[in-house]
């Protein structure tokens, strides 16, 4: 609401009672000893009849509020005697010796900030609560590998083809519960408030070969053929995020491999050029590393790619698919908490792109 041009125009705004009584919001005039001489419809709605009573008769704090507001330039906070629940934001503006106040009901918003809030509170609990048990929920697990592929082994004595088999099975499945674990937790801690940047300088080069190296054997085994190039960096050390960094990228590359059969995988390490300093908004006086990724696989589908870093909307699009959206949502949140930018795009026929930009942390010597 204007209140410099309802002070203009108080007098007539009450000669004309039509205007006054159709303000949405509650409109009280009150003097200078806080004593109401005119309110609108939609107050008197709200608070029932109101002439020629005190403000703080139907406002817990009233004529504080209002002196607050008017000393602040801004609204406050204000509760209804008769209905203690509502929240009311009150708006106050001097007119000579007197007041006029705006109060908007803001019950329903506040409500919902405050679920909204309690929720976040959940969730990092219970993120805290996983990060916390991550080894009494993988040890188990790596228990029945263990055992399993011992037994497989023989280290037990000899075992029937049958048991063999189904000993087989028990050992594909923890596999594959321990690498979903191994995602879900590791999501959990990048989510939650637990996680902790590993700022450090770093050969860039060498993080991004270290880990293709650890995946080598599975693109092998796929017929995936990575080309790699940094040809245009003249600065191989670099101080950042190592731990979002390479952790980013790893679940990227698995992305990637997962979808890829019989391809390529390529890989580019450059500063930003000007388009992407545009497109994301980059800062003039900071250095950027940028790492793209394209590969020949299969195109994620326009309904995943709408939610493909959330997996919280992905829970009922099946295992794959779920793991995926785990792994890419690693991924953003850790390039965000290291201040960076991470982008997704998909063509038909064209294979998938990743790009991840982070920017490094200048030493204060520099």
């Amino acid at each position: 609401m204007n209140f410099n041009q309802l002070k203009k125009n108080i007098n007539s705004l009450f000669a004309s009672s039509k205007i006054f009584e159709n303000f949405p919001d509650m409109i009280i005039y009150i003097g200078s000893d806080g004593v109401v001489k005119e309110a609108n419809k939609a107050a008197v709605n709200f608070f029932g009849p109101l002439e020629n009573i005190t403000i703080n008769e139907f406002l817990t704090d009233g004529m504080k509020s209002i002196k607050d507001s008017i000393k602040h330039k801004k609204s406050v906070l204000v509760h209804s005697k008769s209905k203690d629940n509502d929240y009311l934001e009150l708006s106050a503006s001097k007119i000579g010796d007197d007041c006029c106040i705006s109060l908007r009901n803001n019950t329903l918003q506040i409500n919902e900030n405050k679920k909204k809030d309690g929720i976040e509170k959940f969730n990092n609990d219970k993120n805290a609560m996983l990060v916390h048990l991550e080894n009494d929920i993988k040890s188990p697990l790596n228990s029945i590998i263990g055992f399993s592929q011992g037994l497989v082994d023989g280290i037990g004595g000899e075992i029937t083809q049958k048991q063999d088999k189904y000993l087989k099975i028990i050992l594909n499945n923890a596999n594959d519960m321990r690498d979903f674990t191994d995602k879900f937790l590791d999501f959990t801690y990048a989510e939650s408030l637990l996680y902790e940047p590993e700022i450090k300088k770093f050969d860039v080069i060498s993080a991004v070969k270290d880990v293709l190296k650890d995946h080598e054997a599975l693109m092998f085994q796929k017929n995936i053929e990575p080309e790699f190039d940094y040809s245009t960096i003249d600065v191989r050390y670099i101080t950042a995020d190592y731990k979002a960094f390479k952790k980013a990228f790893e679940n990227i590359l698995e992305v990637s491999i997962s979808l890829t059969q019989n391809g390529k995988i390529f890989l580019r390490l450059s500063y930003p050029d000007e388009e992407s300093g545009i497109t994301y908004g980059l800062e003039e006086d900071k250095r950027y590393i940028q790492l793209s990724i394209k590969d020949t696989g299969l195109n994620l589908t326009p309904e995943e790619m709408e939610y493909i870093c959330n997996p919280y909307a992905k829970t009922d699009k099946g295992r794959k698919v779920f793991v995926r959206s785990l792994r890419l949502g690693i991924a953003s949140i850790l390039i965000k908490r290291s201040e960076g930018f991470f982008a997704i795009n998909s063509e038909s026929g064209q294979g998938n792109f990743y790009n991840l930009i982070i920017p490094e942390i200048r030493e204060e010597n520099e």
